[in-house]
């Protein structure tokens, strides 16, 4: 299994804004926790996009999406909760994502609970957003009836401009919301929004906290997202636009995955399903591994599914720092890596760390993160190689005349060429004088020479085997 070793730090990245390429007004939801900022967003977005619970904080990093309404689009951003009283640990980190936020924001939506009315932490907030130029549209939510609509006249008393009063769960009053936020959004645009831009996309997995969201932060270079030494910190996944070596790439960071039986609340199983929806959206899976906790069956069983699902797969040593000092250790941990992840066919292995003041803000010292963009830069033209058939044909031969294919009901094997039909991943399709007439041995085998001349390394190759004359049908079949 070949690894990347080059101790050196990143360079050549280049972060876009969070919102990618999209041309259009933003409008940031703000609020204290448990108010329904995300209920919100999802009935503007329409979508279950956000994770939605009945506690507080389980928003933690931004997350985009596009509203559309009477022909017109806005790009919503929804925010974890913020607690002014709170300086320190996790709420310290969501509020510093939910600033950076209003201060892209071309408007803003202050959530509050029309039930309880404005709190003293409402008060706190709403002191903050005056002190900013971008317009505030208060959204009184939970106004499930006529009675509690009437209640949220209260929430004028923030100061802080128009109110809206809706129920987000239930969708009452929802056009009216959306009339005045077109209305303060003279910007809104009648052309498409895409918040996930063009781009290769890597999609970084693993186990909760190996450093996933380390790693993005460092190649940002900003706390792009939160950072926490609590496992399953991130819960949706989030799409950064980057820029390296002139090629246009996406780096999502994604929810641990825990093992099945450890998902316990609804919250981090929608998480886990989150994780592996964008798996099957993404071309490349870069495999994050704690170095210190060593490989586990559930890092083995993430590369699986991404293998099964057509994805390449770059594999990340991370913390290395931990035990690199330890050679027994590191050489255990390299034989049982490929051991344990043979099936992916000699996958790119980076050993990487981020230390030193500031590395979960993206201030440390990064290694071995320029090496992780290359391999993935690289499994992914694996996966859209396009290799000629007269190349193919080529191998084919050479690697009968090496070993010629076992007989077929005691039949011999003729093998008359072959062609691929197809990328993402590579299909090769070979005519014999017999449908399905090799042995997985020898499949293995041509599969051997393929991947080694054209490099197809991390990456799931398919070889189909029909009859001649026979059509399409082998094909299905097989």
């Amino acid at each position: 299994m070949s690894e990347v070793d080059n101790s050196a730090p990143v360079d050549g990245g280049e972060a876009f804004s969070d919102h990618g390429p999209a041309d259009g007004p933003l409008v940031a939801i703000v609020g204290r926790p448990n108010v329904g900022k995300s209920t919100l967003f999802n009935r503007l977005v329409g979508a279950r996009m956000a994770i939605v619970e009945d506690k507080p904080g389980v928003t933690r990093d931004r997350l985009y999406g596009v509203a559309h309404w009477t022909g017109r689009n806005f790009l919503v951003v929804d925010t974890g909760g913020i607690d002014p009283a709170l300086d320190t640990g996790l709420p310290a980190h969501i509020r510093a994502q939910a600033r950076v936020a209003i201060e892209e924001a071309d408007l803003i939506l202050f959530v509050v609970d029309a039930k309880t009315g404005p709190t003293p932490v409402d008060a706190d907030i709403a002191e903050v957003l005056r002190k900013t130029d971008t317009p505030v549209l208060v959204v009184a939510n939970k106004a499930d009836n006529p009675k509690t609509e009437m209640a949220a006249a209260a929430t004028h008393e923030l100061a802080l401009g128009p109110v809206v009063a809706v129920s987000a769960a239930h969708g009452r009053n929802s056009g009216e919301l959306c009339d005045k936020i077109l209305e303060m959004l003279p910007g809104a645009t009648e052309g498409a929004l895409e918040v996930i831009p063009p781009g290769t996309r890597l999609a970084f997995l693993g186990r909760p906290n190996a450093g996933k969201s380390t790693l993005i932060n460092a190649l940002m270079r900003e706390q792009r997202v939160i950072v926490d030494d609590v496992p399953g910190t991130t819960r949706d996944p989030i799409y950064l636009p980057f820029r390296y070596k002139k090629r246009d790439l996406v780096l999502t960071d994604t929810a641990g995955l825990r093992r099945r039986k450890q998902v316990a609340r609804a919250m981090e199983k929608l998480a886990a399903i989150k994780s592996i929806r964008t798996m099957e959206r993404t071309q490349v899976v870069v495999l994050v591994i704690d170095a210190s906790q060593g490989i586990t069956d559930q890092d083995q069983r993430i590369a699986r599914m991404a293998f099964e699902r057509g994805k390449g797969v770059v594999v990340v040593l991370h913390k290395w720092d931990l035990i690199r000092g330890d050679a027994k250790k590191t050489h255990a941990l390299m034989e049982r890596v490929e051991d344990a992840l043979g099936f992916l066919a000699k996958p790119w292995v980076v050993k990487s760390s981020v230390t030193g003041e500031g590395r979960d803000e993206g201030r440390g010292q990064a290694y071995n993160l320029e090496q992780i963009l290359d391999a993935a830069l690289r499994t992914s033209g694996a996966l859209q190689r396009r290799i000629s058939t007269a190349d193919l044909n080529e191998e084919l031969a050479a690697a009968v005349a090496g070993h010629n294919p076992p007989l077929f009901r005691q039949k011999p094997v003729r093998l008359y060429f072959a062609t691929q039909a197809e990328t993402e991943p590579p299909l090769i399709v070979i005519s014999a004088n017999h449908g399905r007439c090799l042995q997985p041995a020898y499949e293995r085998y041509l599969l051997g020479r393929f991947r080694r001349r054209w490099e197809l390394r991390g990456v799931p190759v398919r070889l189909v085997v029909r009859g001649r004359g026979r059509g399409n049908q082998e094909r299905k079949k097989g």
